[in-house]
């Protein structure tokens, strides 16, 4: 947490009630953690007790934290943000954060823009295909695969807010954790489906799970096939190739990337080109031209 700045001329208790609000966010307090007693926050921030409870009152109002009596001050599961006072379709939330979804197709994949490709793949392109991978990874290890496939296509669904910081921009950049985000997207969904997200998004980042690892593994295969794809098009895509390997956890995976390495990224439509007559034949009952 922010220790108050002499230099802000907001009142003590709106600084303080920022600095624990900008420590849910980027997860220094995590949900469901008690916040220090109104006395240790009292000395780290060097002002009354009061003020204190000035600016929990505030979290509190604005759902971010609630009291447990005889206990202390928690960080809620699911943040609540402020709702107007007229009533709104119920799944207006949900409406909201599909729309907000549609925004990865417009966040480019950064990491290839180091190669100077002018037209990268978006996000909501990778989580597409890392989703179909996951399908394909969970069959061959046993993973549930509808678990697995939910967890690979939300992902990277915390990077509306934060865009996809490249490998390079992580090295100086600290962003909110994912659990973080989702925290936030999902705060006016129902919240049966807030949790669910959540839960899914917290899998994945701990990755204790069979379903966890596999969509892990999917990730880094779906990167693995770009980079193969970039690499036939002439751009050295190399790097990208061995960090993706050297990340893969499962066997089932490790083989897969065998196989696309020995591949030919350009070779799946070969045989229907080659035969396109026939097939057209056969499957349409057309005449060939």
């Amino acid at each position: 947490m922010q220790r108050i700045d002499p230099a802000d001329k907001r009142p003590a208790n709106v600084q303080i009630a920022a600095s624990i609000r900008a420590a849910i966010l980027t997860g220094e307090i995590e949900p469901g953690e008690q916040l220090p007693s109104t006395h240790e926050l009292a000395d780290y921030f060097g002002v009354a007790r009061m003020t204190v409870q000035n600016a929990v009152r505030s979290l509190k109002e604005e759902g971010w934290v609630d009291s447990r009596v005889g206990s202390g001050v928690y960080v809620k599961e699911q943040a609540k943000l402020p709702t107007p006072d007229d009533t709104e379709h119920p799944l207006a939330g949900a409406a909201t954060f599909l729309h907000e979804m549609g925004h990865l197709k417009q966040i480019p994949r950064s990491g290839w823009l180091l190669l100077r490709i002018a037209n990268p793949e978006s996000v909501a392109e990778h989580s597409a295909r890392v989703g179909m991978v996951g399908i394909v990874l969970a069959a061959l290890e046993g993973a549930d695969v509808g678990r697995t496939a939910a967890m690979c296509l939300l992902h990277d669904a915390h990077e509306t807010r934060i865009g996809d910081v490249p490998s390079v921009g992580r090295a100086y950049v600290r962003a909110a954790t994912p659990h973080a985000v989702t925290a936030h997207q999902t705060a006016g969904m129902p919240d049966d489906v807030a949790k669910l997200i959540q839960d899914l998004i917290a899998e994945f980042e701990a990755a204790e799970t069979i379903e966890a690892r596999v969509a892990k593994d999917a990730d880094k295969i779906e990167t693995l096939l770009q980079a193969a794809e970039y690499k036939a098009q002439g751009h050295p895509a190399e790097p990208w190739e061995e960090t993706s390997i050297a990340a893969l956890r499962t066997d089932s995976a490790k083989r897969l990337a065998q196989a696309i390495l020995a591949g030919d990224p350009n070779s799946w439509w070969s045989p229907f080109a080659a035969s396109y007559h026939g097939l057209r034949k056969a499957t349409r009952g057309d005449t060939p031209r």
